[in-house]
């Protein structure tokens, strides 16, 4: 709960996402992502080779998550003499509902990977994946696995329709979190932050920023909560988290107000008090600061439908859309 809390608050989430069709005795390459990426192995066997040489061998339902800044490929399993699509990066499709394919080849289907950058939504977020030395490796094939998303994301990728990308990079997404969480786990979390939700002093301050937006803290109450001398908290917490608690802090209650005004009614000014801002006026310039829209016109823009505010939630009609796919792919594979 504490992780899922943690990348809702700071806007993590998945983006440009791709679909990749290899055929047998060909190669995708691609540039350096700017963030770490994302790659689920839909179908198929074959391997990612990193700049390095590393290669990583992927089956179906593996899923690896390469650090930031690594020339990597995508092809079958003998590359020697493979020939080579040079693909530059994964990009964002122009078109909301459009999902990108790229198919390298033609005869027969080597490997079928859905990939993705993970995003950070903010300038002021920190990179939380800056420090990773070496691809993360998982494999949902087993008895706790993904089978059921696995076939909505085949089904996705499949017959692309209303919705497709929204649902299939959130189901990236879920691959994504469900690594980390077995990460931390096994007790191997690799990441300076990662480890620190698993730390018991750090969770404990984490808790209590999350459920007590309302309320004034400062460094010293939260060392305390945390059994530490203020300057220790202070530098534990900028080295885990790569901000001052403070700001992480702030960043929890402008999270929480987005959601307010997304889905209440409720006055502006209320949900700034909600979430522990002593003025509208602090809170509008906080908000459009993040997000780089006033608290109201943020709202306004949600809902582009004429009548009464809430009567219609943005994206969930094109959600119940897309999902309508599972029973077909379901009827399929079963």
């Amino acid at each position: 709960m504490l992780l899922d809390q943690f990348l809702a608050a700071l806007d993590i989430g998945v983006s440009a996402f791709t679909a990749c069709d290899v055929r047998t005795g060909w190669q995708l390459v691609f540039d350096p992502c700017r963030t770490a990426s994302l790659h689920y192995c839909l179908a198929g066997e074959g391997a990612i080779r990193v700049g390095d040489g590393a290669s990583i061998p992927l089956r179906q339902h593996s899923f690896v998550l390469l650090p930031p800044g690594v020339v990597y490929s995508i092809g079958g399993s003998a590359p020697d003499n493979d020939c080579i699509v040079n693909q530059g990066r994964l990009r964002a499709p122009p078109l909301r509902e459009s999902v990108p394919r790229i198919q390298a080849g033609d005869g027969e289907p080597a490997i079928l990977t859905a990939c993705g950058e993970v995003q950070l939504a903010h300038a002021s977020t920190p990179d939380l994946f800056a420090s990773l030395e070496g691809p993360l490796v998982e494999h949902f094939d087993g008895p706790d696995g993904l089978r059921n998303q696995f076939v909505m994301l085949l089904a996705e990728s499949a017959q692309p329709r209303v919705g497709t990308r929204a649902l299939t990079e959130a189901l990236l997404k879920q691959c994504f979190t469900l690594l980390l969480r077995r990460q931390m786990e096994r007790g191997t979390a690799p990441l300076p932050w990662l480890a620190g939700l698993a730390d018991p002093r750090m969770a404990r301050v984490l808790s209590i920023l999350f459920e007590r937006l309302s309320e004034s803290f400062t460094v010293e109450t939260l060392a305390q909560v945390a059994g530490m001398s203020r300057s220790a908290f202070a530098a534990r917490f900028s080295e885990t988290f790569g901000q001052p608690p403070m700001l992480l802090f702030k960043a929890l209650r402008l999270h929480r107000a987005r959601e307010l005004l997304a889905t209440t009614r409720a006055p502006v000014a209320n949900i700034a008090r909600s979430v522990g801002f002593s003025s509208r006026s602090n809170f509008s310039h906080a908000f459009r600061s993040r997000y780089g829209v006033d608290p109201t016109n943020f709202r306004a823009d949600l809902f582009e439908t004429p009548g009464a505010m809430g009567s219609s939630r943005p994206g969930l009609t094109d959600y119940a859309a897309a999902t309508s796919t599972l029973d077909v792919a379901k009827s399929a594979v079963e």
